[in-house]
């Protein structure tokens, strides 16, 4: 008997150690651009990567872009927690609430809005009506945006540009000043963009600073106008239950991850923006740079126009008028 009980005591100890250790929790991630997009290789290289690399207790697989899930859908499965986590411009979801059309509007840096409470009124915006948790607001240092066109557009001293008689490719961030320019916005994914302006479907886009050249679009594209405008739309969103169920040091692990998104990417989105430059050039593409009363009106437009449809879509948010000021001076 003796012998009996020492063998099952080896038994239960050689199991013990060969026994596999708990697998690391999957947090399901995909993005609203595509794989090969600047902003998602810069994702991948700062925060999914260097993350996974660690052999945590949280390990992100990323899916995939907009052939995984739409663009326009990723949000809302984020919010019913089909997908645990995304990385995607906050005007792909501007509809679901008004606060989601503030990201990119901004005049103060990611910093400041942490610093000045912003970023608290954000997140309860988040959680409120996206049940998400907002890991990082990403890119500051890159993400700036132009306008480019097929043609050379018209000057004008009242709006910055005339666009009237043109279709160009938009989103919900751009619409407000595109339109008060006098053009037709047309909103379409940026994967049928190409054969749009192949064909003549619209004969320019609103679109931040890189990436054109892996798109193709500089096939088309003559001119670029300057001076650039906006922020960071972008913010790195995990499901608010699926945190709410993660530990404490997972919780803390994640955020530090994301703050060296936040502290790194902008500088690759630089560098991919000089590159995709060079591209451009090589292309033909001329860059016009807009002065003097025809440059002013054409930031107020921008700016006035974006502001007054945030104002009118956040017309019942108390928390608003407070939100707006600490984010656009």
């Amino acid at each position: 008997m003796i012998r009996k009980a020492a063998l099952g005591v080896l038994a239960a100890a050689a199991m013990a150690t060969t026994a596999p250790a708990q697998a690391a929790t999957s947090i399901k991630a995909t993005t609203c651009l595509a794989r090969n997009h600047d902003y998602t290789q810069a994702f991948n290289e700062t925060f999914t990567n260097p993350l996974n690399a660690m052999k945590a207790d949280v390990h992100i697989n990323y899916l995939g872009g907009p052939e995984v899930t739409p663009r326009k859908e990723q949000a809302s499965a984020l919010k019913r927690g089909l997908i645990d986590m995304i990385l995607c411009p906050a005007a792909y979801y501007g509809g679901m609430f008004g606060a989601a059309r503030l990201p990119g509007a901004q005049n103060v840096s990611v910093d400041e809005a942490r610093k000045n409470g912003a970023w608290d009124m954000l997140e309860h915006e988040w959680e409120t009506h996206l049940n998400a948790h907002i890991l990082a607001w990403v890119f500051s240092e890159g993400q700036i945006f132009y306008t480019y066109f097929t043609e050379k557009p018209k000057f004008s001293t009242k709006t910055g540009l005339d666009l009237h008689g043109m279709k160009i490719r938009s989103t919900g961030l751009y619409n407000p000043f595109l339109k008060a320019m006098g053009a037709t916005t047309v909103d379409m994914s940026p994967g049928d963009v190409y054969a749009a302006l192949q064909r003549g479907v619209v004969s320019g886009l609103a679109w931040p600073w890189g990436s054109i050249h892996k798109y193709g679009w500089q096939r088309f594209l003559k001119f670029r106008i300057k001076p650039s405008f906006f922020g960071p739309s972008q913010l790195l969103l995990i499901n608010l239950d699926k945190w709410k169920g993660l530990s404490k040091a997972d919780q803390d692990l994640l955020t530090k991850q994301a703050r060296e998104l936040e502290a790194k990417g902008g500088a690759i989105i630089v560098k991919k923006g000089h590159e995709d430059d060079k591209k451009l050039n090589e292309a033909g593409v001329k860059d016009i740079d807009l002065t003097g009363a025809v440059g002013k009106a054409y930031l107020k437009t921008i700016y006035d126009a974006k502001w007054a449809q945030n104002d009118k879509v956040n017309k019942n948010n108390p928390n608003y008028p407070k939100l707006r000021a600490l984010l656009y001076h």
